[in-house]
């Protein structure tokens, strides 16, 4: 009895369908393996080809397993719910289908005529077509909402090009003529089991309806049948030729993503040797860095989470990365002519490179794991190291950098001056401390971070820890100079404070400013600087957690904690601060509606801070705002930078006599 659950696959079909199919298939078949081939070919225009060979064994299971996870559970796509949720339905729809016609085929044409072997029959048979029937109305919903959404409801974050309609009408109308052909033969057939397909079952009530008569059924069945074979072979090539190639090159960057240390930039080698620094044309950037061209899916996570682009900036991080993409194509074309020049014309601007406060937000909502900011750096040390090209306020902080290592220019022998009365320990003179607090510039110059620095040592005396300062010797740690793109000056400033710190055999080290935290933890390593680094904010959290510290006195205020970009995206150090602010009596925490990954920037980073920010709304504006807004009378803050920005931000928009900010360090040593 379950032998008659089933169908005949080419039902209604002439015995030389069968033959004919196969070359056809073939065809189109060839013209995807093309349309693929034509866009590795233009990703071989970068550098760094050996990155092709296949990793180790370990590695290959661990990329795998994650893009596999990545793909079908739709893990970084569904962090925004209803554009997520679309996707997913088309995801799924479209690939159960796609396992259906594997499925037949591997029957057909492997176990039947090799084996005499038969599977789709009887129960499987009746959940296979009850599956296969949910998934085409899975794909269809999708599609119908992401028509509404792409061209009713129309989101910033779109952008619409003749292709993206003539895809999604496409695939629609390959879901349809299949639910077609599986109506009109189940209104020519009759079976009482079809009934498990119950879309194709309810077409078939309505052909039977139209009273068209077995033959006219029997000739749209085998029309619909050929229409259906072509548009969906039709659209299995087109996938090469189209946005839906994302389907092969989104995998593909998912899989090779890098997996390295996020906080840290790749460094410059052989500086004496390479005759190339940074990118200054096309052909620099890696195969990788062009595949993310390719990978692209314009879907404007990058754009509606960038600081500089919400607040006005030229910068786009997804207009970047489809300038790549355009300029390979043209660079790919070329036969011999020259082409547009990579930085200026109509392509990318200068202005768009430098708006970059390399807050990591574009590549933390990548959903395929592209990586812009780092071609943006890429192409600010081309400008500064091939070109001398930036804008003209940096260059008194080379000179600053170079001369006295610090930004602001004040002598290198003022570094310790705001230590003096607080009887701080030095390096030179306590040889015997086993925690190094690293000041950093702000601290040592600025005079709103001098008093941060003050509350730390009150903290770490309190506390009982045996610790000293480098005083004199310390030097920049060079952040903003690398983000900037003067990585030779960053190399010089760090090659000097790791020979500093190996004098006196620094191990542990205490930074308060994220920037710095970042750079001696993941980026000192490079050059054989190797530490334990820790931020103020895990090891105040410690304190508590141990005992060390308690606080007494309350701090009574309504405080919302900004996340500092190189604190939580760049090191995942979201919960320690928060936790902080709400161990302290009489403070109220609140958040921003913008926080932990989706946090907004202040604007100080990538070198912004010694930039004129005179294009669009001051990003620190816009965040404070948004403090104002939730009624936070303390900005909490743990980054010099971010206080700088928002303090500034504060007296601009005349808020002094309502609002602070504060470093959790300062609100932490009120109540002791």
């Amino acid at each position: 009895m379950d032998y008659q659950i089933t169908r005949e696959i080419f039902w209604n079909l002439a015995v030389w369908v069968k033959v004919v199919i196969y070359p056809i298939a073939l065809i189109f078949i060839v013209m995807l393996i093309n349309g693929t081939w034509n866009r590795v070919e233009l990703w071989r225009l970068g550098q760094d080809k050996s990155r092709l060979r296949l990793p180790k064994w370990e590695e290959l299971r661990e990329r795998l397993e994650f893009t596999l996870t990545s793909i079908f559970s739709h893990s970084h796509i569904l962090r925004w719910l209803y554009p997520g949720c679309i996707h997913f339905l088309i995801f799924w729809g479209v690939f159960l289908l796609f396992l259906g016609t594997c499925i037949i085929f591997i029957q057909e044409d492997i176990t039947k005529p090799i084996f005499g072997y038969q599977f789709l029959y009887g129960s499987f048979y009746l959940y296979y077509s009850l599956i296969l029937d949910m998934a085409g109305v899975a794909g269809i919903v999708g599609v119908i909402l992401a028509v509404h959404r792409r061209y009713m409801t129309k989101p910033r974050a779109l952008d619409n090009l003749p292709t993206d309609s003539l895809s999604l009408i496409w695939l629609l109308v390959v879901l349809l003529t299949g639910f077609g052909v599986e109506g009109l033969r189940i209104a020519l057939t009759k079976p009482w089991f079809e009934v498990y397909s119950p879309i194709g079952w309810e077409l078939g009530k309505l052909f039977i309806k139209m009273h068209l008569g077995p033959n006219a059924l029997s000739i749209l069945h085998g029309l619909t049948w050929w229409a259906h074979f072509i548009i969906s072979l039709g659209f299995i090539a087109y996938v090469a030729y189209s946005k839906l190639f994302h389907i092969f090159s989104s995998s593909l960057n998912t899989f090779l993503r890098s997996t390295g240390i996020k906080g840290a930039l790749k460094p410059i080698t052989n500086f004496e040797e390479a005759e190339v620094f940074g990118v200054t044309k096309l052909e620099d950037f890696t195969w990788k860095e062009l595949l993310d061209g390719d990978a692209c899916t314009r879907c404007g996570r990058c754009q509606e989470n960038c600081p500089a682009f919400i607040s006005d900036k030229p910068l786009n991080p997804k207009k970047i990365t489809l300038d790549h993409k355009k300029q390979m194509e043209v660079v790919g074309a070329a036969t011999g002519e020259s082409v547009p020049p990579l930085i200026g014309g109509d392509g990318i601007i200068e202005d768009e490179i430098w708006a970059c406060t390399t807050c990591r937000a574009c590549q933390e909502h990548c959903p395929v794991f592209i990586e812009q900011m780092e071609k943006i750096v890429e192409m600010r040390r081309g400008l500064v190291l091939m070109e001398s090209r930036f804008p003209a306020e940096v260059q008194p902080f080379f000179r600053n950098m170079e001369v006295n290592s610090n930004p602001w220019g004040i002598g290198r022998e003022k570094r310790a001056d705001w230590a003096i009365e607080l009887g701080v320990p030095i390096a030179a003179e306590h040889s015997e401390f086993e925690l190094l607090y690293w000041v950093g510039c702000a601290g040592a110059f600025e005079d709103r971070n001098k008093r941060i620095a003050a509350s730390m040592v009150k903290i770490l005396k309190k506390a009982g820890v045996n610790f000293a300062i480098l005083g004199n010797e310390e030097g920049c740690c060079g952040d903003a100079a690398r983000r900037i793109g003067q990585e030779y000056l960053f190399q010089t400033l760090a090659l000097k404070n790791i020979e500093v710190m190996k004098k006196y055999g620094v191990k542990r080290i205490l930074a308060a400013c994220p920037h710095g935290y970042n750079t001696l933890k993941n980026e000192y390593p490079q050059f054989g600087g190797n530490y334990e680094v820790i931020h103020s904010t895990e090891f105040i959290f410690n304190l508590l957690r141990q005992g060390q510290i308690a606080p007494e006195k309350g701090v009574f205020c309504k405080a919302a904690y900004h996340d500092s970009c190189y604190l939580g995206r760049y090191n995942d150090i979201y919960e320690q601060p928060r936790v902080i602010l709400e161990d302290l009596p009489g403070l109220i925490s609140v958040d921003f509606e913008r926080k932990k990954t989706t946090g907004y920037c202040c604007g100080g980073g990538g070198g912004r801070m010694w930039m004129e920010e005179s294009i669009g709304r001051r990003i620190a504006h816009v965040r404070t705002e948004e403090a104002i807004k939730i009624g936070a009378g303390v900005i909490a803050t743990a980054c010099p930078f971010c206080m700088i920005q928002l303090n500034d931000a504060v007296k601009d928009l005349g808020k002094e006599d309502t609002m602070r900010v504060m470093d959790i360090i300062e609100l932490v040593a009120q109540t002791l």
